[in-house]
């Protein structure tokens, strides 16, 4: 039996570092869920996800810096389920897939929804990184939409704002259904927030 080599070696010590950080994000969703956010420390997310206090160090610096990660998992949530490939060829199936595929995200996730939701200080350095690493989380989005409106799919505007007034409108319609309704209404939030979007993308007809 050969030795493993030195590349094998270094791929299997970066998957063992990603789900140890995994772990500690999973145990930092129990703990925050539980305490929010500012009732948790570090050493709290360590005692849950079984580490020595000196371990999480090695892949956060601080509370703050777990909870952008948690933050992030969630807008990557959302943003691939805006994105995500669909069999469906008309605005509305294409709208309506991407939208449902939103939702039924965030039903499997709604503990990390309410977590990051709740939790989040607008004004905080957290969510000005945010803010930032969201354009790398529409740019795709962009892009569709860039192609919709060169088929005439979508209606003329400018790309990066319908991108950022269409998720802003997701998002705020994934707060209501599964923060403020606590999920119990999910599905008639969806149907409306599917029109609205609807609504705001389609082309312009002739109006008075």
């Amino acid at each position: 039996m050969t030795a493993p080599s030195v590349i094998e070696r270094n791929q299997r010590a970066e998957l063992a570092k990603a789900a140890r950080r995994e772990e500690i994000l999973a145990a930092a969703r129990r703990v925050v869920a539980a305490r929010g956010l500012r009732g948790t420390t570090i050493a709290d997310i360590a005692d849950e996800a079984s580490i020595a206090l000196g371990t999480i160090y090695l892949y956060f610096s601080s509370k703050e810096a777990v909870f952008a990660a948690l933050s992030q998992q969630l807008h990557g949530l959302i943003a691939a389920a805006l994105t995500a490939g669909t069999d469906a060829t008309s605005l509305d199936g294409v709208v309506r897939v991407r939208i449902d595929n939103v939702f039924a995200a965030c039903a499997e996730n709604r503990d990390l929804v309410r977590l990051v939701m709740l939790n989040t200080d607008p004004g905080s350095d957290v969510a000005k990184s945010l803010r930032r690493a969201d354009e790398e989380f529409e740019a795709p989005m962009v892009d569709i939409v860039e192609q919709g409106m060169g088929l005439g799919l979508i209606r003329e505007a400018d790309p990066g704002i319908m991108t950022k007034l269409v998720k802003g409108l997701v998002t705020m319609a994934v707060y209501e259904a599964f923060v403020v309704a606590d999920g119990t209404s999910a599905e008639k939030y969806r149907e409306v927030c599917t029109d609205m979007v609807l609504a705001c993308m389609r082309p312009a007809t002739g109006m008075p």
